[in-house]
């Protein structure tokens, strides 16, 4: 009787062990489930299209209901249409009962703080002045939606790449000079303190407009300075004229060993870690292959 006893104990023992353990796995499941119902029913408006595109980057294309007009995501979906990032309908935010809205520096702060006042929040992402920004902004939205695991990849990924593309830049005794333009009237240039300037220095060149701190600059001036290369951000015919005025100054050494690129502005002036690595390797294949 008293070896029964004891089988009987570890019997419970066990058994009991057992229930535990399937209460606690069915408490982590529920959980689980929980988060993934919750990750896959957020509903997003995004007024910036950087920060659509890295949405979509993250895998949350179907979480966005609202969009401006410049996103990519509404050009072919025009009821996600909710404004500009400037100017923002905010009755149809309202209605679409977002979980958060972000936005960029563009928005205007009435603009969020009507949004806020009426319940909804909103997440708002400052100016990003170099590729490190670009990056640490894009952890902060991955871990604000879940996604932090995809970001990191995506970054270390894009870093990888990006280390690849500056190993192949020859030595030079010195830098080349490139001026980056980014409007015609008046003429406007890529300043440091700007990711776009990133561009510049990444390829292991000098940026002609590196004393201002102001975008404009005179033509006299570019001439002056006698940039090696020339990037004329695309603006539709406008940046096929400027190319050819650009193409007019034969003392331009840019223009005589035809160095002059259009680049696509959705690509290069959107602040995101693929755009961004895929605008470096357009401009270093620009720069130093023939």
């Amino acid at each position: 009787m008293k070896f029964n006893k004891s089988v009987y104990r570890m019997k419970y023992r066990v058994i009991s062990l057992f229930l535990f353990f399937l209460l606690l796995v069915s408490c982590n499941n529920s959980k689980y489930e929980k988060d993934k119902k919750k990750k896959k029913e957020l509903r997003i408006v995004s007024l910036a299209p950087s920060i659509s595109r890295e949405l979509v980057d993250l895998g949350l294309k179907d979480n966005i209901v609202g969009a401006t007009s410049y996103c990519d995501v509404s050009k072919n979906n025009k009821d996600l249409i909710i404004g500009s990032p400037i100017t923002v309908n905010i009755e149809k935010v309202l209605l679409l009962k977002p979980d958060v809205v972000f936005a960029s520096g563009l928005t205007k702060d009435k603009t969020i703080k009507t949004l806020r006042d009426n319940g909804v929040t909103v997440y708002k992402f400052g100016k990003m002045k170099s590729f490190d920004d670009i990056c640490n902004h894009f952890l902060e939205l991955s871990k604000y939606v879940g996604k932090e695991n995809i970001a990191k990849s995506l970054i270390k990924t894009s870093k990888v790449s990006i280390d690849s593309l500056r190993s192949i830049i020859p030595r030079q005794k010195d830098s080349l000079q490139v001026f980056f333009q980014v409007g015609a009237k008046p003429v406007f240039a890529v300043i440091p303190n700007t990711f776009m300037n990133d561009y510049i220095t990444f390829s292991g060149c000098k940026n002609i407009a590196k004393d201002l701190t102001k975008g404009t600059i005179n033509r006299e001036t570019v001439i002056n300075r006698n940039p090696d290369v020339i990037f004329i951000i695309s603006m539709g015919i406008i940046g096929e004229k400027e190319k050819r005025i650009w193409k007019s100054y034969p003392e331009l050494d840019a223009s005589k060993n035809d160095k002059i690129f259009i680049v696509d502005a959705n690509l290069a002036a959107t602040p995101t870690v693929n755009s961004f690595t895929k605008t470096l390797e357009i401009i270093i294949n620009h720069i130093y292959k023939n």
